[in-house]
């Protein structure tokens, strides 16, 4: 037993590294920490030197306007929401009602069915088969009117009339301008034909007044010449 154990000691002595470069390991270890632990630091400072530096962003607000218009548009979509649930409540009740009324005619009509003729039972099933119809169709009216309502009240629908709005107002205006246009137009025409008929007046004016002195010229020259003659 001595002989292995001394045996074993020998070639783990000679596995196992000499102390001096365990004792560097050590020392290179320690190091290393040391300079770890002085980088975090040093991070950490900056990192509070940048947050204490950095000031604040401002916090944007929104104008008071936008808050109330948006305000507006929630209250007016929930009133839309809360209409067209109560609708939906409504015609739901009135499905059930007539659900029920179908089937209370159906169980009534089993015990009336005794003792009548082929025509009278006939008669009573085309006249509930066409009061369950009836209340489809009004059903489906209803469903139709509820839909169509909470399409109305909705944002959508009066962002759509507000765009059409607004078109309908350029297009207004646009043509308020073209008509005073024409009108500016037709104005100057008048007014610059007027100024022709006036240039022309007087041109014919002068030309009347130059023929007449000619005329009376000749004229005169014509009596001197026959005066001269006698």
């Amino acid at each position: 037993m001595g002989k292995k154990g001394s045996w074993f000691s020998s070639v783990k002595k000679a596995l196992s590294p000499d102390p001096k470069e365990k004792a560097d390991k050590k020392a290179n270890k320690s190091k290393k920490k040391w300079f770890g632990k002085e980088k975090h630091t040093l991070r950490d400072s900056s990192t509070a030197v940048t947050a204490t530096e950095s000031p604040p962003h401002p916090v944007p607000v929104p104008p008071v306007e936008e808050v109330k218009l948006e305000e507006v548009e929630e209250e007016q979509t929930k009133h839309a929401y809360s209409v067209a649930v109560a609708t939906a409540a409504a015609a739901e009740a009135a499905v059930a009602a007539a659900h029920a009324a179908a089937e209370v005619v159906r169980l009534t009509t089993v015990n009336q069915f005794s003792g009548k003729s082929q025509e009278e039972v006939a008669a009573i099933r085309v006249q509930t088969a066409f009061r369950g119809y009836l209340a489809r169709r009004a059903l489906r009216a209803l469903r139709g009117l509820v839909r169509l309502k909470s399409l109305v009240d909705g944002p959508t629908a009066k962002r759509q009339t507000a765009n059409a709005l607004k078109c309908m107002q350029t297009l207004s205006r646009m043509q308020s301008q073209i008509s005073s246009r024409r009108i500016r137009m037709l104005e100057e025409n008048r007014a610059l034909q007027r100024q022709l008929m006036q240039k022309h007046v007087k041109e014919l004016e002068s030309l009347r007044v130059s023929l007449f002195f000619l005329f009376s010229f000749l004229v005169k020259e014509r009596i001197w010449c026959w005066n001269s003659r006698t």
